[in-house]
């Protein structure tokens, strides 16, 4: 699974909120990274609990790491899959196509050959990484959490929930409005220190994922090799980015897009978001530079805009 080591997006909440709102607030440690709720509403620690309980059975069936997860199974060819877990990998199946294999969610060969998943740091050869690359072992972790942020949704639309925000290690869920009707005020983390470097302005449900060379990386002999592999070259994806933010109402697309488009680089990124009509995104360069695309509202840095016409 992928790790957060450090959280992707800070959100710089004002809401306002009356005192007859009734917040629940709720931290656990799941995914290996840590969880914050902040939910709105007469029943939301049920809605949390459950949640919670649905968060820790997801990791468990689709842990890459664990010889006796469904995932494992899956890998090994003996997994029997329910219809909602079928339609999971269905749909991470047709995104690995979509994106022309940039999101490729069978690479944990080649993650675990670099270290990623134990810490256990290691710059392969050439003919490492070719072996490792012919294996095709599952790896939904560049998947996952967008998913979750999906199905939190669908908990809490069961629930008298009346707004929440998600902090599912990173990936950031909103779920309805703030109670003055204005926008949620999300910063997107930069790349480059320990603040931010823009803050976008979201209304309604929608899920913000970000990918990032600072995010999980290894230094050796002067050289950083970072978590975002290129499924073409085995190696950590030379694309010129350091950062892409997609904002999108399905968190599965918003979590493997984030991926697939740091490895295509800004120039054939903003060809598949001219292609497309379902996200929008934040492209940050090595440079500095930022890029954002046409539907967004960004505040806080100057940047340079996207549309969808050629």
């Amino acid at each position: 699974m992928k790790r957060a080591i450090c959280l992707i997006l800070t959100c710089l909440l004002l809401c306002g909120c009356g005192a007859k709102d009734t917040t629940f607030n709720r931290t656990l440690f799941c995914m290996d990274t840590m969880m914050d709720f902040r939910i709105w509403g007469s029943d939301s620690t049920n809605a949390a609990n459950k949640m919670a309980d649905m968060l820790e059975a997801m990791e468990e069936d689709w842990s890459a790491s664990s010889d006796t997860s469904l995932l494992a199974a899956l890998n090994d060819g003996t997994a029997d899959l329910t219809q909602e877990q079928a339609e999971l990998i269905a749909q991470v199946e047709a995104l690995s196509v979509r994106t022309g294999g940039a999101f490729d969610p069978r690479l944990y060969a080649v993650t675990e050959l670099w270290g990623f998943p134990t810490d256990d740091f290691h710059v392969p050869t050439q003919e490492e990484i070719d072996a490792a690359l012919l294996e095709r072992r599952w790896d939904l972790g560049a998947a996952l959490k967008g998913y979750a942020g999906e199905r939190c949704v669908q908990i809490m639309e069961r629930y008298d929930v009346e707004r929440a925000l998600l902090d599912l290690g990173g990936n950031i869920q909103t779920y309805g409005s703030k109670p003055d009707g204005s926008p949620w005020n999300i910063g997107i983390r930069s790349p480059f220190d320990s603040g931010t470097i823009g803050t976008l302005s979201i209304t309604g449900t929608m899920s913000i994922v970000t990918s990032g060379d600072y995010q999980r990386y290894f230094e050796l002999d002067g050289q950083r090799y970072y978590h975002i592999l290129d499924p073409k070259t085995g190696r950590p994806a030379d694309s010129g980015l350091s950062s892409v933010t997609v904002v999108c109402e399905d968190g599965l697309t918003a979590d493997a897009l984030s991926t697939a488009l740091f490895v295509m680089g800004l120039e054939e990124g903003t060809r598949f978001y001219q292609e497309s009509d379902d996200f929008e995104a934040v492209f940050i360069l090595t440079t500095g530079e930022v890029y954002a695309t046409e539907g967004l509202t960004l505040t806080g840095c100057e940047f340079q805009v996207i549309s969808h016409e050629n």
